[in-house]
């Protein structure tokens, strides 16, 4: 997968945005503003194999996942967002 076909993918640039606004996100909190966990996961998955981004889990209850941007993914961002404004 290239970086054209993950931007098609569905979810990816409001996770993207997301990411770039709020630095980190939980898992549950990217599967809300995407609106399906299989959607959600997939674009993570993709974005995570190409480096875009990054997930920590977290040492609490429940072992919640939260996910931020690589230098490389806050590029790619940065570049989604202005597309997205022409």
């Amino acid at each position: 997968m290239d970086v054209f076909e993950l931007l098609a993918l569905k979810g990816t640039t409001r996770i993207l945005e997301e990411l770039r606004q709020r630095q980190k996100s939980m898992y549950s909190d990217l599967v809300r503003i995407v609106g399906h966990s299989t959607t959600t996961t997939r674009a993570l998955n993709a974005m995570m194999a190409l480096g875009f981004i990054e997930k920590e889990v977290l040492n609490k209850r429940y072992r919640p996942v939260v996910y931020f941007l690589t230098e490389k993914g806050r590029k790619l961002a940065e570049k989604a967002s202005e597309l997205e404004a022409l």
